[in-house]
C-alpha cells in the first residue's frame, strides 16, 4: 500500500501526503494484550471500549498510515530529540471515521511493549513508565474535552510519540525530553527539554524538586549523554504575562529559574495564541487569527482567561519563548 495514495484518499492535506511518503512502510502489530495495555497507560473504560471497537485492520487505508507511524517510532527507538526538532504528527481531517479518529493512537500502542522493554534496560523505574505512557489517556481526554470528540486524531500529536520511542520521559510535574544539542554538522552537547503538561497548578516547590530528579536520573540512565543544561520553550515563559499576573504567581515565578533568549519570528502572527488557547484554556484555536466573536465565547472565570482576552482585543498577540538554564 503507498502511503501517499492512502493519505490523499483520507483527504490529508498535501503536506501531511508528503511527510507519509517519507516515512517507512510497514504492517503494524497490534499486540495482543491491547485492553491490559490501554488500561497501563492510564485510558478510561469509556475510551478503552471505543478504541478497541475502532481497530484499523478493518481499512487498508488508515491501517497503512497507521503502520507506517509505528514503523516510524520503531526507526527511532531511543534516539533523542535530533537537533533540527521534531514535528507533530499530522492532524486527520475532521470527516474522519472513527477508526481514522483513533489510528494514532493503535500507532502508540503498537510499539508500548518495545518501550517497556527499553526503559527496564536503562534502569528506569516502572513508576515513571507509567507516568510516562499515561499521556495517552490524558490525551483522549483532552481530546474530547476540546473538541467534542473521541479519539487522538484531532489533537496535534507531538509529546505522545517522543514519549513512546523513548526521547520524552514524565517525572513529578514535568516531562523532560532528551535532546540534540547541534553546531554544524555534529552533535555539541545534550539538554533536557523542560514541558509543563497542562495538569493542574504549577506549584513551585513541586516544580523544582521534579526538575532536580531529572537532572539526576537522566545521567544514569543515559550516561552516553552528559548533561549540559534544561531549555524551556513555552508560552509560560512570555514576558507580557507579567502585565496580567500577580509578581507572585506560579507562572512568573517560573519564568524567573531560567533565562529567556530573544524572540524568534513566529510561524505564523498567532501560533502563540494558539498555543495558550489549547493548552492553558484546553479551547479548540481557529486555523487563523481569532475573531470577536471567538473571543466573545472564551469564558471569563480566572485571570488568565480574562488576560487572553483583553491582550488580543487590544490588537497584540502572545507569544512562545524559550528559556535556558544550565545545570
Amino acid at each position: 500500500m503507498d502511503n501517499y495514495e492512502a493519505a490523499q484518499r483520507l483527504g490529508f492535506p498535501a503536506a501531511a501526503c508528503d511527510r507519509f511518503r517519507e516515512l517507512p512502510t510497514g504492517d503494524v502489530q497490534v499486540p495482543d494484550n491491547a485492553g491490559e495495555l490501554l488500561e497501563y497507560c492510564g485510558v478510561a473504560e469509556r475510551d478503552r471500549v471505543e478504541m478497541l471497537a475502532a481497530r484499523p485492520e478493518a481499512d487498508p487505508d488508515w491501517w497503512a498510515l497507521t503502520s507506517a507511524l509505528a514503523a516510524g517510532l520503531e526507526e527511532d527507538l531511543e534516539k533523542p530529540l535530533p537537533s533540527n526538532g521534531h514535528t507533530a504528527w499530522p492532524v486527520v481531517p475532521r470527516s474522519s471515521t472513527s477508526v481514522g479518529m483513533w489510528a494514532w493512537a493503535w500507532a502508540l500502542l503498537a510499539g508500548l511493549p518495545r518501550l517497556l522493554e527499553a526503559h527496564r534496560r536503562r534502569g528506569v523505574p516502572e513508576a515513571v513508565s507509567i507516568a510516562t505512557v499515561k499521556a495517552l489517556g490524558g490525551v483522549m481526554g483532552s481530546h474530547r474535552e476540546i473538541y467534542g470528540r473521541s479519539g487522538v486524531g484531532l489533537m496535534p500529536l507531538w509529546g505522545p510519540p517522543l514519549r513512546f520511542r523513548g526521547a520524552d520521559y514524565e517525572i513529578g510535574r514535568h516531562s523532560f525530553t532528551r535532546t540534540n544539542l547541534g553546531l554544524g554538522d555534529g552533535v555539541a552537547g545534550h539538554l533536557l527539554m523542560v514541558h509543563v503538561p497542562p495538569i493542574g497548578p504549577l506549584d513551585p516547590a513541586v516544580s523544582e524538586q521534579s526538575i532536580a530528579a531529572a537532572v539526576q536520573f537522566f545521567p544514569q540512565w543515559y550516561p552516553e549523554e552528559p548533561l549540559y543544561g534544561l531549555v524551556c520553550p513555552s508560552w509560560l515563559l512570555d514576558p507580557q504575562l507579567a502585565e496580567y499576573l500577580p509578581e507572585d504567581s506560579n507562572i512568573l515565578t517560573f519564568q524567573r529559574r531560567f533565562t529567556i533568549l530573544p524572540l524568534l519570528p513566529p510561524s505564523t502572527p498567532y501560533e502563540g495564541d494558539h498555543e495558550l488557547m489549547r493548552l492553558a484554556l484546553q479551547l479548540d484555536p481557529p486555523d487563523g487569527e481569532l475573531t470577536a466573536a471567538d473571543l466573545d465565547r472564551i469564558p471569563q472565570d480566572t485571570t488568565l482567561q480574562r488576560a487572553f482576552v483583553s491582550h488580543l482585543r487590544s490588537g497584540r498577540h502572545f507569544q512562545l519563548r524559550i528559556g535556558i538554564r544550565q545545570v
